[in-house]
């Protein structure tokens, strides 16, 4: 049976090498109208609700990435968990690049991780047209 509460974690880490307002600039162009926390190196954004994904999901579709990105969420889905990568320097662009591999992205992926909700509840809503 399904958890009706379930939370999307987003975060990345601010690199040394890096200027924090360009990461922050960077997760606001995929994710806009969201509260950043920050906590030591890292810009975590929670939330309980899948509009915070809206700009990401459009850009999906756009894109003809959906397969990739469903086929991603399947093989790291655990017991009503499973997550997936964006890059940094993309996001920075407004563009949705889905990576596979933390080293896809040099200066650090961005990670969206969906906890309590069951794959096919995240594939529906990836799927809708609305």
């Amino acid at each position: 049976m399904e958890n009706n509460h379930f939370e999307i974690k987003i975060m990345t880490s601010v690199n040394l090498t890096e200027d924090k307002q360009k990461v922050i600039y960077a997760l606001k162009n995929i994710f806009p109208n969201s509260e950043l926390v920050e906590n030591k190196n890292n810009l975590y954004i929670k939330k309980d609700d899948f509009k915070v994904l809206e700009k990401l999901k459009e850009k999906i579709k756009s894109k003809k990435s959906l397969a990739v990105l469903e086929r991603i969420l399947y093989n790291n889905y655990h017991m009503e968990n499973t997550w997936f990568l964006l890059n940094k320097q993309a996001a920075f662009s407004d563009v949705v690049a889905i990576i596979e591999d933390e080293g896809e992205s040099p200066l650090g992926p961005i990670k969206i991780t969906i906890h309590g909700c069951n794959l096919e509840r995240i594939k529906e809503w990836f799927e809708n047209k609305q």
